[in-house]
């Protein structure tokens, strides 16, 4: 069967538009094919984070930010990140969301935690309490604070050192001369034990033995208290014949 133009222009437009359908169903908003619920998640800062951005079960895609809107609860703005989840991505009673990067410079994605073990499950538009990024400008401002600081202490240490630069060549001399000193000290004092090793050791040896002589009289006395008595008599009895 032969076609004529019309017939092939329809076809064509008709696949394009098949096509075009299938392309917004998988990456829009549209969750024809999969059953899922929402879920809200709160933050002061989601810097960074889209509708349609990723969201992420334990490191697994299983969502997509559905919507954002900003909430005043009683002078406390939040904003208010509205998650389109899977329904095998089942979150527990704890659970918690965070934002983080799909690599060093890619596009951000919400994470969440499946929260307590064994604990109940969160029901569809349950809030959970979000995590707040890093604030890359303020690390990077503190950093730059930091990196100012250094550098102003390594001028001052500098110009100290330069400074007193002859007061520090002179108490590193003398502390060398000091420290010759008390070596030379050492030697002598080693030597000094070297070469009266004998002597020390005799000396010891007396003092061991006096203190073991002392030990004996003291308890020889306390055993028998009258031979003080009888000493002390026979004292007065020579005393008395002179």
């Amino acid at each position: 069967m032969k076609m004529n133009n019309e017939t092939k222009i329809g076809l064509m437009v008709t696949v394009v538009i098949i096509l075009l359908a299938v392309l917004t169903i998988k990456t829009g908003k549209f969750n024809l094919l999969t059953k899922g619920y929402m879920i809200k998640a709160r933050f002061e800062n989601v810097d960074g984070v889209n509708l349609n951005s990723p969201v992420m079960f334990n490191g697994f895609e299983v969502g997509i930010v559905e919507d954002i809107k900003i909430r005043d609860y009683r002078g406390d703005v939040r904003m208010e990140v509205i998650l389109w989840v899977n329904e095998n991505a089942r979150l527990r009673e704890g659970s918690k969301a965070y934002i983080k990067n799909l690599g060093f410079m890619g596009e951000k994605y919400i994470g969440l935690t499946s929260g307590k073990k064994g604990g109940v499950y969160l029901a569809p538009g349950s809030v959970i309490m979000g995590q707040e990024p890093p604030n890359f400008e303020h690390l990077l401002s503190e950093g730059q604070e930091i990196a100012r600081r250094l550098k102003s202490i390594s001028i001052n240490l500098d110009e100290r050192l330069e400074t007193n630069k002859d007061v520090l060549d002179e108490t590193l001399s003398n502390l060398n001369l000091t420290m010759k000193d008390l070596a030379s000290i050492v030697s002598n004092a080693n030597q000094r034990l070297t070469t009266n090793e004998k002597k020390i050791d005799d000396t010891v040896t007396n003092l061991h033995s006096l203190s073991v002589n002392l030990e004996e009289l003291s308890y020889d006395l306390k055993v028998n208290p009258w031979k003080i008595m009888y000493r002390g008599k026979g004292k007065q009895k020579n005393d008395s014949e002179e």
